[in-house]
């Protein structure tokens, strides 16, 4: 029972989020993050992309003998279509994820997907009609593509209240046999002092769950590739921060080929500037601040844009925020990165084909990456570490200690604003 009223206050409190004047209380109200505040939101909102200071993109050949590598993440909202609901019947449950299988199938027609990442998976939830919702998908596209799809499920929470059980959490979908399949949990309590203003104490604890990872891996045509699927915290910046720290120290080993997928519930930078009461989110700068890069932002510097609004993929009858993403080791390119579906769920999901690098085309994939990287540490220092900033040195040990952005700082020096 306390999972139920739990989701209906998330639902009140997401509806509050989402609009600027709902009250005096949230007009203009900032939720703090491991960084505090922006200094100056509209100063650092007014900047261009963080991919336009960078290099200009290279031009990058791929290895002709590897086959291109298909990847999808979709957040299913447990089957439950595209508005909040605390339950619905088992056959409009099936007609989504039936749904949800033919823009699956159908955004790789030729050559069948050969991961599926999944977010929000009940495995045999009344809510939901008792459906194994991983299972009942892999054989939906086994249907439609003629390939069977191994199944790896990180259950992330259960409720055993009569007539309310539910089992939740991520799962993947595997074309190819999974040499190993491991769920883990994520860690979340910060290494700082500071943490997010609102919510705190009991409410923190209410609006808060359990956030995992689930790690498959495969021999993709003789090339060992690790696949990390996650759906991170919602809410509370400084949790989210601290969550995408964890599974990059962990999780993402040098040398080994890597893409994490999933609803991160966080936007690229240049976009969580312009989120209501969000403008201090830091999350996607610490899951690129090492060898991961993100798909969207990769498509957007290689064709030119400054608009991310063609990846949004919340809410799905809307879309305007790209929560959900993928990100690769640079050993990897995405030659094609395009949202699916339309009111299946309450996201639409993100389609990504990588092709594999030669080796002289990832040295200079990876110089690029190291320009936009100090760019975005040029950012953080200029917006949210001002000189003026209380106890700087604990927040840039945070960074040294947490982040991909260790080397640059220790080849800079701690505390240099020269970042360039």
């Amino acid at each position: 029972m306390f999972r139920f009223f739990r989701t209906i206050l998330l639902t009140a409190l997401s509806g509050a989020l989402t609009l600027t004047t709902v009250t005096d209380f949230w007009d203009g109200y900032q939720l703090a993050s491991t960084f505090g505040r922006p200094e100056d939101p509209s100063f650092c909102a007014a900047q261009p992309n963080d991919w336009e200071y960078a290099a200009p993109f290279p031009q990058l050949e791929t290895r002709t003998a590897l086959p291109a590598l298909r990847v999808v993440t979709y957040n299913l909202h447990s089957g439950l279509g595209p508005r909040w609901r605390a339950f619905a019947v088992r056959t409009e449950v099936e007609r989504n994820l039936r749904n949800i299988a033919d823009r699956i199938a159908e955004a790789s027609p030729e050559t069948a997907v050969d991961i599926v990442a999944l977010n929000e998976v009940d495995f045999g939830s009344r809510r939901s009609g008792g459906i194994d919702q991983a299972a009942f998908l892999a054989a939906e596209l086994e249907h439609r593509t003629g390939h069977a799809y191994t199944v790896a499920r990180g259950e992330t929470w259960r409720r055993d209240v009569p007539g309310l059980e539910v089992r939740f959490g991520n799962a993947v979908l595997v074309r190819h046999s999974p040499l190993t399949a491991n769920a883990q949990r994520l860690e979340d309590t910060p290494t700082t002092r500071y943490a997010s203003a609102f919510p705190t104490g009991i409410l923190d604890r209410v609006l808060s769950e359990p956030r995992g990872l689930l790690q498959v891996s495969i021999r993709f045509f003789g090339e060992p590739v690790e696949f990390l699927v996650t759906h991170l915290e919602a809410f509370n910046p400084t949790r989210r921060e601290t969550q995408a720290a964890d599974l990059l120290q962990r999780f993402v080993a040098p040398g080994r080929t890597s893409i994490l997928m999933g609803d991160m519930n966080t936007v690229p930078t240049a976009l969580t500037y312009k989120r209501p009461h969000l403008a201090a989110d830091r999350t996607h700068d610490v899951l690129t601040s090492g060898d991961l890069t993100d798909a969207r932002v990769v498509a957007a510097a290689r064709e030119g844009t400054d608009d991310l609004s063609g990846w949004a993929t919340f809410p799905a009858l809307s879309p305007e925020w790209p929560l959900d993403g993928s990100f690769a080791t640079p050993d990897l390119v995405p030659l094609a990165v395009r949202v699916i579906g339309s009111d299946e769920s309450d996201h639409r999901g993100l389609f990504v084909t990588y092709s594999w690098l030669t080796p002289e085309a990832k040295s200079a994939f990876i110089r690029w990456h190291e320009a936009l990287r100090r760019r975005q540490l040029t950012r953080l220092m200029d917006c949210d570490l001002p000189e003026q900033f209380p106890d700087k040195e604990r927040v840039l040990e945070w960074l040294k200690a947490n982040t991909g952005f260790v080397s640059i700082l220790a080849a800079i020096g701690q505390g240099s604003r020269d970042t360039h």
